[in-house]
């Protein structure tokens, strides 16, 4: 197969399982009402305890404008929390209320048990081997 090919092939194929794990995340939002950026902002700040709204909009490469009306969605839900700080008053910090805790543990423990449900017919050196090429095709797309 010509290199054109394989690699249209291979785009194709990663534009696919996005598309299938996006699938998964909407089922497991279904009855949340949130959208998938919203939940990603939350996954993010799940992961990094508290962001700018810089951090934000560089991780999901998003306009300031979008990442702040989400934000403000989420803030309007009860999710998050804006912080000013003394030492640092150019910025506002996003960080999770008590609700957004608690949803975002719970959307990780049904999104664990979903992919967990996928991957029921790999064994662990299987999914071992994926981690290793995903995180090769990363670096390759990074150019590291």
């Amino acid at each position: 197969m010509e290199r054109k090919n394989k690699a249209f092939r291979a785009a194709m194929m990663i534009k696919e399982l996005y598309s299938k794990t996006t699938n998964i995340m909407s089922d497991n939002l279904k009855d949340s009402g949130l959208t998938h950026q919203q939940c990603m902002v939350l996954q993010l700040i799940a992961h990094k305890k508290e962001m700018t709204i810089t951090e934000l909009c560089k991780e999901m490469s998003l306009a300031k404008g979008t990442m702040s009306g989400i934000v403000q969605r989420l803030e309007k839900l009860g999710y998050l929390e804006k912080e000013k700080r003394e030492d640092d008053k150019r910025n506002t910090y996003i960080k999770f209320s008590e609700k957004g805790l608690e949803f975002a543990h719970n959307f990780k423990k049904n999104m664990s048990n979903s992919f967990e449900n996928i991957f029921v017919n790999c064994n662990d050196e299987d999914i071992d081997d994926m981690i290793v090429s995903l995180r090769n095709i990363l670096n390759k797309i990074e150019g590291n």
